[in-house]
């Protein structure tokens, strides 16, 4: 039933993409709406995102919820810029550049915490924000919870690409 209903919110999404795009762009007050050959989710649609929560009530709360967000200013998505460019001229460097990184944050996750035990689910979905860039939401449990004491704060931190992974 529920696949059922998703098919149909996604085919009346699809027959309806200009009039979903005014609708969002008047309420970022904007007037135009460039076309584009990808298929526009509104805001209010919820997706992946709202799969991973209904697995996680499913196997149990989360160890930690980690998001991601992809930097335009990442030197492998800027160094890839010919003049006058913007990283919405190279959507599938900006995406590559993303995977890779994501990548390399889950197994970074998934090997920090060594006296967690062992992981019981480490899951992720990647959506793209309404600037054009990727965003991941990870959820991963581990078999012991961590006595880290990070209640409502945010931790940052920056990856260096390792040199040996043969770069992006």
């Amino acid at each position: 039933m529920f696949s059922c209903n998703l098919e149909t919110q996604l085919n009346f999404i699809q027959q309806n993409q200009q009039h979903l795009c005014q609708e969002d762009a008047k309420l970022m007050n904007t007037e135009d709406v460039l076309p584009t050959e990808n298929i526009y989710l509104p805001s209010s649609f919820l997706g992946s995102f709202a799969d991973l929560l209904a697995v996680a009530a499913a196997l149990g709360r989360p160890t930690f919820f980690v998001t991601m967000t992809c930097n335009m200013m990442w030197p492998e998505i800027v160094s890839q810029l010919q003049l006058g460019q913007d990283f919405t001229d190279i959507p599938i460097m900006v995406a590559h550049v993303f995977k890779h990184k994501l990548m390399l944050l889950l197994q970074m996750l998934k090997t920090m915490f060594v006296n967690a035990g062992h992981i019981l689910y480490c899951i992720h979905c990647v959506e793209f924000q309404k600037c054009r860039l990727p965003h991941a939401h990870i959820l991963l449990k581990y078999a012991v919870d961590c006595n880290i004491i990070l209640h409502q704060s945010t931790v940052s931190m920056k990856m260096q690409m390792a040199s040996a992974s043969g770069g992006v």
